[in-house]
């Protein structure tokens, strides 16, 4: 039957469903344009805090996965090494899940690695706005697996293991300390600063979960937000500890290093500042006891 033998109602209703497909094909074409954009300025954004090779301190490694994509990282050894197996932080950047680099913890890693007699390994794991952030989860403890079996090579001790991360970094190591928890790999410690905790679910969590250290900033919103998910895995049973700095603002930590001032557009002043970089040394230094007691 051809369309105008339709009845009028039909008539209407096929005209209806054809201006809504068209309409649904205009904005997932628009959508499309806006998802390639967003995810181009992010890499461009990305792209400009990666030091050149000769800059960088760190190591560059790659670790293989089989079956997957491998996972860029930067390998922070102490100056000096003695016979005994180290223990190792895998110190996770933060950058609002689709933002930052493993190099712009890389002055900051080499101070700790020397300063707290420990391996370090910032890992770039792929962000959000490329796959969803379960699979940058996976790719962190694919890495701290990696290690673990290669403890040998590397000179460090599995036992002694401490995932830490910045706001969005400190998500990406809560989650990824459950992942190992299921792949039957024991963290000896996590540290969460100023973490980003909306999505993370302490039910879910084992009750040998490794113990957990909040270092919390005072002027800070996403802090304060935290101390709910802190108040979860307290009534779990779970061990932690918290330490809240007044005066500190967010991103205190890894702000307060060379790599921190990136864009002479933007004002850092009330985070990059003698108060702030004195807060940041003053939170290392708990951190590397607490870690050490562990």
């Amino acid at each position: 039957m051809k369309f105008k033998e339709l009845p009028k109602k039909w008539k209407t209703k096929i005209i209806i469903l054809s201006v809504i497909s068209a309409l649904f094909l205009v904005l997932l074409v628009i959508f499309n344009i806006f998802l390639t954009s967003y995810r181009e300025e992010n890499e461009r954004q990305r792209a400009r805090l990666v030091k050149d090779d000769s800059e960088l301190i760190g190591e560059r490694i790659e670790i293989q996965r089989d079956g997957k994509a491998s996972v860029k990282a930067n390998l922070y050894v102490p100056d000096s090494i003695g016979d005994e197996r180290l223990p190792v932080v895998f110190n996770i950047h933060g950058g609002g899940f689709v933002g930052g680099d493993a190099d712009v913890l890389d002055t900051q890693s080499e101070r700790i690695a020397n300063e707290w007699n420990v391996v370090v390994v910032t890992i770039n794991y792929t962000k959000a706005d490329v796959k969803p952030i379960s699979y940058g989860s996976e790719e962190i403890r694919d890495v701290v697996l990696y290690f673990a079996d290669h403890a040998e090579s590397y000179g460090v001790d599995p036992l002694k293991f401490t995932l830490m991360g910045y706001s969005a970094g400190a998500y990406y190591a809560a989650d990824s300390t459950r992942l190992l928890q299921k792949a039957d790999f024991d963290m000896a410690s996590l540290v969460l600063c100023y973490p980003w905790t909306t999505g993370l679910n302490a039910d879910k969590l084992e009750k040998d979960f490794p113990p957990t250290l909040f270092i919390l900033s005072g002027q800070d919103p996403i802090s304060q937000k935290a101390k709910s998910y802190v108040k979860d895995m307290e009534s779990a049973g779970l061990e932690l500890e918290v330490i809240e700095y007044e005066n500190a603002v967010h991103s205190f930590i890894e702000s307060n290093n060379p790599e921190g001032i990136t864009d002479d557009t933007v004002d850092m002043s009330d985070v990059i500042n003698p108060e702030q970089e004195s807060l940041a040394r003053e939170a290392e230094a708990a951190i590397s006891e607490w870690i050490r007691l562990r």
